[in-house]
């Protein structure tokens, strides 16, 4: 635990001693506060402590038997912190207490409720308190008194810090007997009047003085002057004729005064003060008139607020509708409101000391109530404890038609704590609830259904020949109006409420049927029909019970809920069928909105678990998969589209990769009440393995060129370009030089090696438009295109390729070298198929070689040379 101080505490301190309060003698008005507040809590411990630098001093207390405490144990401390109450209902729930020795041992503190104590409006000095030994919720007006009886704290405070200035202006007037005489009785004066705010008149220099206090009042400066005609102006007009009249009245005829009037102080605020004064006469004539102030603001607002509640009290007897007569023992009456004169036939009159037995009432009690007596109200008076829901008829002089009042008396002292003996009588006007009643019988008697009404006492009150029928009750039970266990009892040994012994049976039922909320219960009869049984408590207590025959409709429920269990079992069906599939499942209804699906369907599309849900629309789902940049395109036009082709009865069919790399197919085929079921697929291992034999087909297994498949077919295509665009290629046949003795000396393995490395320098020398094939072996082709109307082009490709293989190549770490030898054919319009263009380029080939190898040559040109040979 430590100590809790706030901003001002060294001021707060310095207030504290200089108030000598600290260790001084106990008083009996202390004493009384604290034991008024442990009454007004109902609790054993309360206390006035003074917070002091390290600890707290009780300047009272009951229920403890310590003098003091240290302060870093005192709850006391935190409520000098501010203004306002401090109110801890559990101290154990409470994280600044819950480990506080006072707490966790004796006396076991667990109810704290504080009001901090000031006696300047700035620093709290202390507090007055009530501790609990059990957690305690205090009532509103509970923490007002604590307030109020806070305030006389203070106010003895006050009182105690006037005997000081008492003491010490005595002191001084010893040593100045001028001042002492003047200041002896204006102390005295204060004194009388717990020590506030004095003054004096000086009436030869027509002079004012003020003590501190009664500035502190007027709440104005030090600087202020005070003047008599500025003093008189703090008070209204009406409050400041009286006052001048009280002076002028004790400078003429040396009379005093005491009044209480409001005063507006210099800072705007209204309060109330009590005035005192009194002429000094010197010599036979008035020379002084003194006088004290005193705030009597807080006393003056607890006047008003008992004077407030008298009159709403008042108002509140007039306002009822109910009559209310206070009488006493012997039937005279005290008061009676409006209501009461009203309905007693005394409209406009007071009632006020006449007795009962003089209003010439005439009662129609049956029976009546007690042997002869037939005067209601006499009864209340003698013994109260007779009239409770007492109804009794009233004929009225002037009314055709009686007056029907229910009766209530009660005591208002029935312990007799206070010596009253008053009793306290409400009369209620029921004649029309009386009327509504005896129609609301006949709508029950009406009613399609049991109805039954027990009273507060569970006693049959009313009921409807439905009701007997439906629970077949005999007629004797009915008319004996018997208590609703009774009833329960009949129906449990009948085996009307089901199987177990039938005491036990009932038992449980009646408590049901007095639960306070209203019941629905449905039973079964031993002839097997079906009742729904409703109960409703009423406010006053008792209850009202409805019970229908339903047994058509339980049979029609017991129809549709096999139905329901068979549609369960399909949809179960279904949906273990979906969690099965290896396709991704989704089903739209007429309005695009999602109505089943299955796990695949969210895994195949990596959705979000959470964006998928029954009545989602596609445009919804698409949307979102827009926002996560799975979607590219307009999301309407694909709606629109897909609605408008599946309308038509096609079925749609799409493939396409989603973002994730899934290549995923999808078919969405139109239900016949409108809608769709799509199915989707993830082909994206049958896709990759499709075009990996596309490739396998197209490309050689050991270089990774095309074939010669894929270059036949390409050759057709070049070949067809020429002839419908005019565009011209070139054919290049190529065979390497000195391959197989480097085959035959290093092996198959290191032949293999050379030929990709080969296959990778032709593709560096080419375009990446142009096509490099392997026909087999040692045979590779080209074919380029758009060389353009020269071979320019084409020679310098071809003398690249020569001078790049001619560069030696690092095999199985041995360096070998290979040549190349290429023919040349060219594709155009005047080539008339490939058969010819792969001849030609072989011619072409074959010179190279036979003319050394190692070099290119044009088919066009040898054919031009044999022309001109």
């Amino acid at each position: 635990m430590q100590i809790v101080r706030d901003h001002n505490e060294e001021e707060r301190v310095a207030a504290l001693h200089s108030l000598r309060i600290l260790h001084s003698e106990r008083l009996p008005e202390y004493d009384a506060v604290v034991d008024t507040v442990a009454e007004i809590f109902d609790c054993k411990i309360a206390f006035i402590s003074l917070i002091s630098e390290k600890g707290q001093w009780f300047k009272a207390r009951c229920g403890l038997d310590i003098d003091e405490t240290g302060r870093e144990i005192s709850i006391c401390q935190h409520t000098i912190l501010t203004d306002e109450l401090l109110v801890v209902p559990d101290t154990l729930e409470d994280e600044r207490f819950r480990d506080n020795p006072m707490i966790t041992g004796e006396p076991h503190v667990r109810f704290y409720a504080g009001c901090p104590l000031s006696i300047d409006g700035r620093n709290r000095l202390g507090t007055l308190c009530v501790i609990g030994l059990k957690p305690q919720t205090p009532t509103d007006n509970q923490l007002k008194q604590l307030r109020r009886l806070g305030t006389v704290v203070e106010g003895l405070f006050k009182a105690h810090r006037a005997e000081i200035v008492s003491q010490k202006s005595l002191l001084e007037a010893e040593a100045a007997h001028c001042i002492a005489i003047r200041e002896g009785e204006l102390i005295e004066e204060i004194a009388n009047l717990s020590g506030v705010g004095g003054w004096e008149v000086d009436v030869a220099t027509n002079t004012l003085t003020w003590t501190e206090k009664t500035r502190e009042i007027h709440e104005v400066g030090p600087d202020f002057e005070p003047r008599i005609e500025a003093a008189l102006d703090f008070y209204p007009p009406e409050t400041r004729d009286k006052l001048g009249k009280a002076v002028q009245g004790a400078v003429e005829n040396n009379v005093g005064w005491d009044l209480e009037m409001p005063l507006i102080t210099a800072k705007g605020n209204q309060i109330w003060v009590r005035a005192v004064g009194r002429p000094i006469t010197a010599n036979g004539s008035v020379v002084r008139i003194i006088g004290a102030f005193q705030d009597i603001t807080q006393r003056k607002l607890s006047e008003q607020d008992i004077r407030h509640s008298e009159a709403v009290q008042r108002t509140t007897l007039e306002a009822l509708t109910e009559g209310i007569l206070l009488l006493t023992p012997s039937g005279r009456i005290r008061s009676a409101n409006s209501a009461a004169q009203q309905q007693l036939g005394f409209a406009g009159t007071d009632l006020a000391g006449r007795s009962v037995c003089d209003l010439g009432l005439e009662f129609k009690l049956s029976p009546p109530l007690s042997g002869d007596l037939s005067d209601p109200l006499m009864l209340a008076a003698k013994d109260p404890d007779l009239i409770t829901d007492v109804i009794v008829g009233l004929q009225l002089p002037d009314s055709t038609h009686r007056t029907l009042l229910r009766l209530n008396a009660q005591p208002i002292d029935p312990l007799q704590e206070y010596g009253l003996d008053d009793i306290v009588v409400s009369l209620a006007d029921v004649t029309e609830t009386t009327q509504q009643s005896e129609t609301l019988q006949i709508i029950f008697d009406n009613f399609p259904g049991g109805f039954a009404h027990y009273d507060e006492n569970h006693r049959l009150a009313s009921s409807n020949a439905e009701y007997q029928t439906l629970l077949n009750y005999p007629q004797d039970m009915i008319d004996q109006k018997l208590h609703l266990l009774d009833y329960l009892r009949f129906s449990a040994a009948r085996g009307d409420l089901g199987p177990g012994v039938p005491e036990d049976i009932a038992q449980e039922r009646y408590r049901l049927m007095c639960e306070p909320q209203t019941i629905n219960d449905e039973r079964r009869t031993m002839s097997g029909r079906f009742l729904e049984v409703r109960s409703t408590m009423l406010p006053d207590g008792g209850g009202i019970y409805n019970f229908f025959d339903v047994t058509d409709r339980k049979r029609m429920e017991e129809k549709l809920a096999e139905n329901e269990r068979l549609a369960r079992h399909r949809m179960e069906e279904l949906e273990v069928i979906l969690a099965n599939m290896r396709q991704g499942v989704s089903v739209f209804n007429a309005r695009g909105h999602l109505t089943l699906w299955n796990r695949q369907y969210i895994d195949i599309f990596s959705k979000p678990a959470d964006e998928v849900y029954a009545g989602v629309s596609l445009t919804e789902l698409l949307k979102a998969e827009v926002q996560r940049g799975e979607f590219s395109g307009n999301v309407q036009d694909h709606v629109m589209d897909l609605f408008s082709r599946l309308k038509a009865g096609e079925v749609v069919r799409s493939k396409f990769t989603h973002p994730n790399g899934k290549i995923i197919s999808s078919v969405q085929a139109p239900l016949p009440e409108g809608g769709w079921i799509g199915t989707h697929e993830d082909i994206t291992q049958t896709e990759r393995a499709a075009q990996k034999i596309a490739h396998a087909a197209h490309h050689d297994p050991l270089t990774g060129l095309a074939n010669r498949t894929q270059f036949n077919l390409k050759l057709e295509e070049a070949l067809e370009t020429a002839a419908s665009q005019d565009k011209r290629g070139n054919l290049l046949l190529l065979d390497l030089d000195r391959f197989k003795p480097i085959n035959d000396t290093y092996g198959h393995d290191a032949g293999d090696e050379l030929l990709k490395l080969v296959s990778k320098r032709l593709q560096d020398c080419v375009r990446s438009t142009d096509l490099v094939a392997r026909l087999g072996g040692d045979e590779f082709a080209i074919i380029l295109g758009g060389t353009g109307p020269t071979d320019f082009h084409t020679s310098e490709i071809a003398g690249r390729i020569v001078d790049n293989l001619r560069s030696p190549f690092l095999v199985q770490k041995q360096y070998v070298s290979v040549g190349i030898s290429i023919g040349i054919a060219a594709i155009n319009s005047d080539t008339p198929d490939a058969g010819t263009a792969f001849k030609r380029a072989d011619i072409a080939l074959y010179a190279v070689k036979k003319n050394g190898r190692n070099g290119f040559r044009f088919f066009e040109e040898l054919a031009a040379r044999r022309a001109t040979g």
